[in-house]
């Protein structure tokens, strides 16, 4: 189970968060091991063309890892086979839309690749034969007319009645969010069961099992924002605060939702590359979401959450020092500490809205 998000800021910078928990099996066992929202472009071209992305994936575990790296690996191909043909490295490279347009391929075939190794699994042929109207075994014509078969596999290729057949391949969503000099800070969002790739004209798109918590929060939120501060001016910390409190939202209701938050902050302004993609994922996203908890219970000022907000992710001010002034800020240490720690006795609190 996922929740993944993503935000504009403005013209050159964004967030997107995620959590890390997936469940195991039918009895839903859950690890929190899972690695949701992956930086894809390769460094070599970040150095030279100052690109950075993310995509993000909420489903099956295994096939989001499939498409991460699969378009790394697409990207990295691509500028090679570029600079083999000049003989020296290509004026420009892809702007993010045509990355997501190359992801979008990529969700694409690796559907129907999935869609085929069922069938030729269950029936002999591929979706091709299924479309033709026979396949060939052993140099014979097999015509496919079996009125069963033809069902099933319309519910394979379709996933019309949401069984388990396809599952693990449609219920799959994902999130492209990056910037490039040419079209700045872009966000696009794909979806395999509605089978739609577009970009976001909104300020934040939610998706996964948490996407109805992060709304909630989000969109309380945008709707107190004016006109000009929503088409691109929203305050970085404020903004990410607001996600992280969705994000925790989901972390407290919705059942697979949790552990250490990865934080990706993008900044299209930064000149060096590497400052450009911020990827947070250790005890700093702990601390981060443990911020907002507790200033969404009152025992902690908002304002005070916004200042070690600010430090933590995007002054870099070390983690120690950071938790230290939290500690010393909040009402009753104590109190708040057994509360993060799930201690019985403290589940009272009643989170405020912000």
């Amino acid at each position: 189970m996922t929740t993944i998000n993503a935000i504009r800021f403005d013209d050159y910078s964004g967030a997107l968060v995620c959590d890390e928990t997936r469940g195991w099996n039918e009895e839903n066992l859950q690890l929190d091991t899972a690695y949701k929202i992956k930086p894809v472009v390769p460094v070599e071209i970040q150095e030279r063309y100052g690109i950075v992305a993310a995509y993000g994936n909420t489903g099956t575990s295994t096939i989001g890892d499939e498409l991460k790296f699969s378009i790394e690996k697409r990207l990295r191909e691509t500028y090679r086979q570029e600079l083999e043909v000049l003989e020296k490295p290509p004026p420009s490279f892809k702007t993010v839309e045509e990355i997501a347009g190359m992801m979008w391929e990529i969700i694409t075939n690796m559907k129907h690749a999935h869609i085929d190794q069922n069938l030729l699994g269950r029936f002999g042929f591929a979706m091709a034969d299924f479309c033709r109207g026979y396949y060939e075994k052993n140099g014979s014509r097999i015509d496919i007319k079996d009125k069963d078969v033809i069902r099933q596999v319309h519910e394979i290729i379709t996933w019309k009645s949401r069984g388990e057949e396809s599952r693990s391949v449609f219920l799959n969503a994902g999130i492209l969010a990056g910037y490039d000099p040419v079209e700045r800070f872009r966000i696009f969002h794909f979806s395999m069961i509605d089978q739609f790739f577009e970009p976001l004209e909104t300020i934040f798109v939610a998706d996964g099992s948490g996407v109805d918590s992060v709304n909630l929060a989000m969109s309380d939120y945008t709707s107190s924002l004016g006109g000009g501060e929503r088409r691109g001016s929203i305050d970085k910390v404020e903004g990410l605060f607001q996600l992280i409190l969705g994000v925790n939202n989901a972390s407290r209701i919705n059942l697979g939702c949790g552990g250490y938050y990865n934080i990706i902050y993008i900044n299209g302004r930064e000149k060096d590359h590497k400052s450009r993609l911020k990827e947070i994922s250790d005890h700093r996203s702990k601390l981060a979401s443990e911020i907002v908890h507790t200033a969404s219970t009152g025992n902690l000022t908002k304002e005070k959450a916004l200042e070690l907000l600010d430090e933590l992710i995007y002054k870099d001010k070390g983690f120690e020092n950071v938790e230290e002034r939290f500690w010393g800020t909040v009402d009753d240490p104590r109190r708040v500490f057994r509360f993060l720690r799930g201690f019985k006795g403290e589940s009272y609190y009643i989170p405020v809205s912000y």
